[in-house]
């Protein structure tokens, strides 16, 4: 893996549903109280530039989904309990993080927690804020 053509920090992400016998507020508060504070020595380890927890409700998911589908009936409304966006220096920081064994002992419940399975990951650069 290399550096993106821009040289620029990567932006990784992961959307990931909540395991169904625990509620979204289970789910957050558990990513929230006791695996961030495990993953945040590993983030600092590798230089990890910003991390983000984008929290989607259902409550507001439920209530936005059928207000879209009126507008744009063809659109697939994402259903996941969250969305975490890490900005790394490098690509190569994914894995150094991933196979660290700070990195197991941070995850080590996820399976508890999280439909593993379902996970969708995607890695990019930002082009910035353009507003």
């Amino acid at each position: 893996m290399s550096e993106n053509p821009e040289g620029q920090p990567v932006k990784f992400t992961i959307t990931h549903y909540r395991q169904l016998q625990n509620s979204h507020e289970a789910f957050i508060n558990w990513i929230i109280q006791e695996h961030l504070p495990l993953a945040l020595p590993v983030f600092e380890k590798y230089g990890i530039i910003e991390y983000s927890l984008f929290v989607t409700p259902p409550s507001l998911n439920s209530a936005l989904r059928k207000d879209i589908e009126a507008f744009r009936p063809t659109w697939d409304f994402a259903q996941f309990d969250c969305f975490i966006e890490y900005t790394l220096p490098s690509v190569e920081t994914i894995m150094k993080v991933m196979t660290d064994p700070d990195w197991q002992v941070a995850v080590k419940d996820q399976d508890k927690w999280v439909d593993v399975p379902k996970a969708l990951v995607s890695v990019g650069y930002s082009t910035g804020n353009l507003l």
